[in-house]
């Protein structure tokens, strides 16, 4: 899906740059983005709103996948289902995941949603991520302090989207007010892992990261595990992929994958495959077809 900026909406109210993804008509789903306020810019990717419309011959599945952050989702429409499963629940907190989840779309699907950056979920969350890895949502009644499910009811009450998302915004910067300050070695290694991967270098060494943070490795895998829920290993992985799957949709046919693999920082072409397969359930050239048939 390729993002085009649109339009402002209430932009007094922390909604701006409105960007509509539009309706992908492989899966039948038109999928808005909000830029939070400035206060919350360096924590929060976006807000979303994901609404199942009629698609004639829609696959009526949708790909999430990992990216290192947290989300939270509140559900205004008909029974979740994800990887198959129902979901029971009105909210839930959407943990780090390992591996691409599998959405089922339908007509009756709303889901309004916040997608934190990597590294900053806990701060909201008020506990560690680490407990929150894997594939399951967990529903908001599990972590009564968040207060999810009172939440959910006050958005249902408001008159629009807009509404919402300022309902949203305010929760976020109360949650925000009583955290406590990222440690600067969190942020710095973060955009260190980023920035090899953006170069099509290997994830590098866990030494040669330390080497240039005030910390050592023991206290930068804590600070990983509480404030990403992954180890700075497993979060490079998931870079690496995620790479992996922006080259081939630019490349589509046109590039081998082989030399997707050398630009996405793999030497190994079995290595390669073997991470693609076991992050999104797609080989690369599984991913490539998916690829065409969704995009053309």
């Amino acid at each position: 899906m390729n993002d085009r900026p649109q339009a402002n909406l209430g932009v007094g109210r922390g909604i701006v740059d409105f960007r509509s993804v539009g309706v992908a008509p492989a899966a039948g789903l038109r999928l808005q983005q909000f830029a939070p306020t400035s206060a919350l810019r360096s924590h929060v990717q976006c807000f979303w709103h994901a609404k199942g419309v009629a698609a004639p011959g829609a696959d009526a599945v949708e790909l999430l996948h990992p990216d290192g952050g947290l989300g939270l989702l509140f559900n205004f429409g008909g029974a979740l289902s994800r990887d198959g499963k129902a979901v029971a629940g009105a909210c839930w907190v959407d943990g780090p995941k390992l591996r691409t989840a599998r959405l089922t779309v339908d007509e009756d699907l709303d889901l309004l949603g916040v997608r934190f950056l990597p590294g900053s979920g806990a701060l909201f969350l008020g506990e560690a991520l680490s407990a929150l890895v894997g594939g399951d949502l967990v529903p908001g009644d599990a972590l009564r302090h968040l207060a999810l499910e009172a939440l959910h009811e006050r958005l249902c009450q408001a008159p629009d989207l807009a509404g919402c998302i300022a309902q949203l915004e305010r929760f976020l910067l109360e949650r925000l007010r009583h955290a406590e300050a990222l440690h600067p070695a969190l942020p710095a290694s973060l955009e260190w892992l980023r920035r090899r991967s953006r170069q099509g270098h290997g994830p590098g060494s866990i030494a040669a990261l330390v080497d240039g943070l005030p910390i050592g490795q023991r206290r930068l895998e804590r600070l990983f595990q509480h404030h990403v829920g992954l180890s700075p290993k497993r979060y490079a992985r998931l870079l690496r992929i995620a790479r992996s799957r922006e080259l081939i949709k630019q490349g589509g046919a046109a590039v081998s994958l082989i030399d997707t693999a050398y630009a996405a920082g793999y030497f190994d072409q079995s290595h390669f495959i073997h991470d693609f397969k076991a992050v999104t359930g797609f080989t690369p050239g599984g991913y490539l077809g998916h690829v065409q048939r969704r995009y053309g």
